[in-house]
């Protein structure tokens, strides 16, 4: 049976997806779980500390991600399923990229929490160009390489908006789909002829992306 602490965790990591950060208070969360504010309160200080939580557990998942890239992408084909992965990451936890603005600015310790993500992700992203270069699979100087990487970023932390705003009914699996796809997009014109992968052909990214 899940612990108090961590169902408050799931239905407000649900809420804030669902509703937005903005829409949802303690008060709602703790409605929504059929406990007291006082129940909630005895493990969390407030709202703040429940986001600041939350960032922790993605925090985590993408350490735990980034070390273990070295040894599951190997070659070519284990690129796309590990990207498959972290942008998994990025649907589950939604509610942070939709809301960063606002949650940059909300509070000290969520928006220095917040850094840490990004330059984490930025670090990330940086890593696995560079390793791409390596397998022979993607042709980028030095110089060029640290802005894809920025590029990559910069619309990865904003896909989920963009997306949403086309269509808000989308499952978080197309959506993951949909992040790597884009993702790919941009890489595209950097590949190497050998490097043609089975989970994607160019006309796969024109039909889901622009069609």
């Amino acid at each position: 049976m899940m612990k108090t602490k961590d169902r408050i965790l799931s239905v407000s990591l649900e809420l804030f997806n669902r509703d937005g950060v903005a829409q949802v208070s303690t008060l709602i969360i703790a409605t929504e779980m059929g406990i007291s504010p006082g129940n909630l309160y005895y493990h969390f200080r407030g709202k703040d500390e429940i986001i600041a939580t939350l960032v922790n557990e993605l925090q985590n998942s993408l350490t735990t991600i980034s070390n273990e890239y070295a040894s599951q992408v190997k070659d070519f084909d284990d690129y796309w399923p590990f990207m498959h992965t972290v942008m998994a990451l990025f649907t589950h936890y939604r509610f942070l990229f939709r809301n960063l603005d606002s949650l940059n600015g909300q509070n000290p310790q969520i928006k220095r929490k917040i850094r840490t993500l990004i330059l984490k992700l930025r670090h990330l992203c940086n890593d696995m160009l560079k390793h791409l270069v390596e397998l022979g699979k993607l042709k980028c100087d030095e110089q060029s390489l640290p802005l894809l990487a920025d590029n990559l970023l910069l619309v990865s932390l904003n896909w989920l908006n963009y997306q949403t705003l086309l269509d808000d009914h989308y499952t978080e699996s197309d959506l993951a789909r949909s992040g790597v796809l884009r993702l790919i997009s941009m890489v595209e014109p950097y590949l190497t002829e050998n490097a043609k992968s089975p989970f994607f052909t160019h006309q796969d990214l024109v039909e889901e992306l622009v069609t």
